[in-house]
């Protein structure tokens, strides 16, 4: 099958939508298809299944490019703690469960960052159009189809959390096929917001002639095209993916939005190195709630270490010393809902690092 990819850049909007964080489960374990259970099998489905893991653990997949990497998968048996066999509608197989040290300190050991299991949310917005009629169907939680078994399956094997619609009375009443299919980011992104995402994904999948096809238009092959947009916090990005494959190319569409997430909440650090920034809090009443703020910080995977330079009154300056980069420190800090970015009178996020600590 061939595929043509395209992504674009495109303006910046702001997607002020509440954050819903999914606490991903499943992250150190790998299922992978087999078709007997020899030994032989067994240990390439081992390597498969660590590999599977450590892209969905770090994010990306350039963690595979990683020579230290490659050089452990040789030795998958030794990270995993426990394998079982599994079989659907026919199809064996091969579920892993590895360790998580060992595998967050491989991670590391290779120079990158370990994405943690809190994780934006995904809304995804999908208009299909039937070749045969050129009907246009909105794809619904409410009613599996094909589509949603492939792309949530997809987000599974990436470790995000993607979610339909459920396109109730409520949803119908502001969004309608046309609204997806015209790719109107704006009417989207407002009847997005009861669902508290922290992003949102739109796409439209139909059937075109190949554009590079020598035949005259009318004889032209029919291949799939999706066209897709993209919007999370002060951003937003389109493309368009082509295949003779439907399935292929919803399963690139989850990975391209994977890669995407894992880009914006777990950014390297410079080439500079890494760098220590400053953070203010607000409402460090007592030594109970510096505690819990130190951390929420030392968990993030972008932070290093982080440590209380001063306090005066209620109010805590913490130094932050980043192993990713800041705008990352910034989008996994959004993800916590015990902490809230201070804004200004416009309502826009305040120039400096301040935070407001709220307890729950």
């Amino acid at each position: 099958m061939k595929q043509i990819r395209m992504i674009l850049t495109g303006c910046l909007l702001l997607l002020s939508l509440p954050g819903y964080t999914a606490l991903v489960e499943g992250l150190y374990e790998g299922r992978v298809a087999i078709a007997q259970q020899s030994v032989k099998v067994q240990r390439q489905a081992a390597r498969d299944a660590m590999a599977q893991v450590l892209v969905k653990v770090k994010g990306n997949k350039d963690v595979l490019e990683s020579e230290v990497i490659r050089a452990k998968l040789t030795e998958a048996e030794n990270f995993m703690r426990q394998y079982r066999f599994e079989n659907e509608q026919g199809q064996g197989y091969f579920v892993a469960a590895f360790d998580v040290q060992k595998i967050n300190d491989l991670i590391r050991a290779a120079g990158f960052n370990v994405w943690g299991n809190r994780r934006p949310s995904t809304l995804v917005w999908l208009a299909v159009e039937e070749p045969q009629t050129q009907s246009r169907t909105l794809i619904s939680e409410q009613r599996p189809s094909d589509e949603t078994t492939i792309m949530l399956q997809s987000a599974r094997n990436r470790g995000i959390e993607i979610n339909f619609p459920l396109l109730d009375i409520e949803d119908l009443n502001r969004i309608g096929v046309f609204d997806v299919w015209g790719r109107f980011t704006g009417q989207l992104m407002a009847a997005s917001e009861r669902y508290a995402v922290e992003a949102m994904l739109s796409a439209r999948l139909y059937k075109t002639q190949a554009a590079e096809s020598e035949m005259p238009a009318q004889d032209a092959p029919l291949i799939w095209q999706l066209d897709w947009n993209h919007v999370m916090q002060s951003s937003q990005q389109e493309g368009t993916l082509r295949g003779d494959s439907k399935a292929a190319l919803l399963k690139e569409l989850v990975e391209l939005h994977a890669e995407e997430l894992a880009a914006s909440f777990t950014g390297e650090a410079s080439e500079q190195g890494a760098s220590v920034v400053e953070l203010q809090f607000n409402n460090v009443s007592d030594i109970a709630t510096y505690v819990k703020i130190t951390r929420i910080l030392q968990s993030l995977s972008v932070v290093s270490h982080a440590s209380l330079r001063q306090l005066s009154g209620t109010v805590g300056i913490f130094n932050v010393r980043l192993s990713g980069s800041e705008q990352g420190l910034i989008n996994a800090i959004a993800l916590e809902d015990r902490i809230q970015r201070q804004r200004d009178q416009f309502g826009q996020p305040m120039k400096t690092l301040e935070f407001n600590w709220v307890e729950l």
